[in-house]
């Protein structure tokens, strides 16, 4: 919904709706596809997820899209290819994780599902969590649109904040599920970034 567009913001306006409708058509297809209403239980756990995990990288996103549609500086060339860059490099291997994943290991929340494997190659061979590393270059788009320090800091770090709750309890149960196997896993690859 166009609200607040004007000529002085529309570029930045636009460049966040296409980032917002192509991520979020993103999100909604591997939602519809990958949750099972038996994942599901509106348990402590699973409250506590969307508190630590979901709210903080819902509001960095909403937070800094409201910024940056609101922001009237242009778009310079080397700030639009940045966030070009990072947009699509980021859900390009958002995607590319997930499928690799499959269907059955790839849940928004922690449940784990009979038949189950512990995913260490492709991808997963080269860092434990390329779907959060993806979706942190999402972010790091997010940031830039917002040509905002200050509102691309703390929505960053409010981002990384959620993906680290979530990896937090994430590894704790992958260790219980997999054990040594996993703890194996876990000190020979590293946690966001490969080769490191």
């Amino acid at each position: 919904i166009p609200l607040g567009m004007n000529d002085a913001n529309l570029e930045r306006f636009l460049i966040v709706s296409y980032c917002n409708l192509i991520f979020g058509i993103i999100e909604v297809g591997f939602f519809v596809l990958t949750e099972k209403p038996e994942d599901i239980q509106f348990d402590t756990p699973y409250l506590k997820q969307l508190a630590g995990h979901v709210f903080p990288i819902v509001l960095a996103l909403v937070g800094m899209s409201f910024v940056a549609r609101a922001t009237e500086t242009p778009v310079g060339l080397g700030e639009g290819v940045m966030i070009a860059a990072l947009f699509f490099t980021g859900s390009i291997l958002r995607v590319w994780s997930i499928a690799q994943l499959g269907v059955l290991r790839f849940k928004f929340n922690i449940a784990f599902r009979e038949k189950q494997t512990l995913k260490t190659d492709g991808l997963h061979g080269r860092m434990r969590h390329p779907t959060y590393t993806a979706m942190m270059l999402v972010v790091l788009a997010y940031a830039i649109t917002t040509h905002s320090w200050i509102v691309g800091v703390l929505g960053t770090l409010s981002a990384w904040f959620g993906f680290q709750y979530r990896i937090h309890y994430e590894e704790l149960a992958l260790a219980e599920q997999f054990g040594e196997e996993y703890e194996r896993y876990r000190s020979d690859t590293p946690m966001w970034i490969p080769f490191t």
